[in-house]
């Protein structure tokens, strides 16, 4: 009789654990480990009930002596207990796990709303960006201009401007403030609003950038510059007159030789009380051409390991110069593509090309 006691408790626990392993699987739907877990379980129980029936089909006197025999059924219900308490004790473990999925889903999903946020944040910043720099190419007699503007992130450090002081005489700049991202972008719509201010009350190149490096200087932290080329056509005088703070800038001559506009002083912000030299002055001629670049053209890195160049620059335009402004901005485009490294730009692609052809 207490053999087959101790075979039915063996059943009995063995039931339970396969009841607790359904039920959790219900639960917390580990479906194919508690599939194995219960499949184990009710094996067990088909293995004790076949031991049981044959328990009852002896006499129990005929076993009672069977120590061997006796020491399977004991650790057979130990084991039948165990496994019932390893079911009944693993639930909290699966509740701290549930617990710890749902906080991750909520921090997930939490973190999306904060980078949809930040993404919308960024694309606002782009749109209002893009609404102060030119969205079209100034129309004057006698110049045919173009531009690239392509931000390495969804801001851009880079800018470039055309104020019209009269109907023959134009003022161009292209800046690069040091680094690309948000905070490059609020300095450079810092450096617009003081470029724009001061190019409606001055007329000549020398007191734009000087004012300009004074009042910027005031904005900008240890270590941070802009690099920036001012250049004044005036049609009416027939004379090209430019300074560079830190930048330089190409000029294509009819006979398609190279001649670099060399930069003058230091880049804005160094120097707050800097004083910059005569404006340097060219005839301007037909079939001239300006090209423009910041260092993200320029320090493209190619796969070799070498840079784009401004020597590569000057060759693309000098033996493309039948072309007209757009046409030479968009193939200067395809060939930095081509030769970057990284199809993703590393900086601040911007360049503005301009032909000088005969006045209508």
């Amino acid at each position: 009789m207490a053999f087959t006691i101790v075979l039915g408790l063996a059943a009995l626990f063995q039931f339970a654990a396969v009841v607790l392993a359904l039920r959790l699987n219900t639960i917390y739907h580990r479906r194919f480990a508690w599939l194995f877990i219960s499949g184990a379980g009710i094996l067990m129980v088909l293995w004790i009930g076949v031991s049981l029936v044959e328990t009852i089909r002896h006499p129990p006197e005929a076993i009672a002596s069977e120590l061997t025999l006796w020491l399977q059924t004991c650790a057979t219900l130990l084991t039948s207990i165990l496994f019932f308490a390893g079911i009944a004790t693993i639930e909290p473990l699966f509740q701290e796990n549930a617990a710890a999925r749902q906080l991750l889903a909520s921090e997930n999903a939490q973190l999306n709303r904060e980078v949809q946020h930040s993404r919308e944040e960024l694309q606002l910043a782009h749109r209002v960006q893009a609404n102060l720099l030119p969205s079209t190419a100034p129309q004057i007699a006698g110049l045919d201009i173009a531009f690239l503007s392509r931000p390495a992130e969804w801001t851009s450090g880079d800018y470039f401007d055309f104020v019209q002081i009269d109907p023959r005489c134009l003022l161009v700049t292209v800046a690069d403030v040091c680094g690309h991202g948000l905070a490059p972008a609020l300095l450079m719509t810092t450096a617009r609003s003081y470029f724009r201010g001061i190019a409606r009350t001055q007329e000549h190149v020398r007191p734009i950038l000087t004012t300009w490096n004074s009042e910027i200087s005031e904005d900008v932290e240890t270590g941070d510059f802009i690099t920036a080329i001012v250049v004044r056509l005036d049609l009416e005088q027939q004379r090209i007159e430019y300074l560079g703070a830190g930048q330089n800038g190409l000029l294509i001559q009819p006979d398609a030789t190279v001649v670099e506009m060399e930069r003058s002083g230091p880049p804005l912000g160094i120097i707050n009380d800097f004083v910059f030299p005569e404006a340097k002055s060219l005839p301007l001629e037909r079939g001239q051409i300006l090209v423009f670049c910041t260092d993200g053209i320029q320090e493209t890195i190619g796969r070799d390991g070498s840079q784009f160049g401004t020597v590569r620059i000057g060759e693309l335009v000098s033996s493309s110069r039948q072309l007209s402004a757009t046409q030479l901005v968009e193939m200067l485009d395809r060939e930095v593509s081509r030769f970057a490294a990284s199809p993703r730009p590393q900086d601040d692609l911007t360049a503005v090309i301009i032909k000088i052809g005969d006045p209508d």
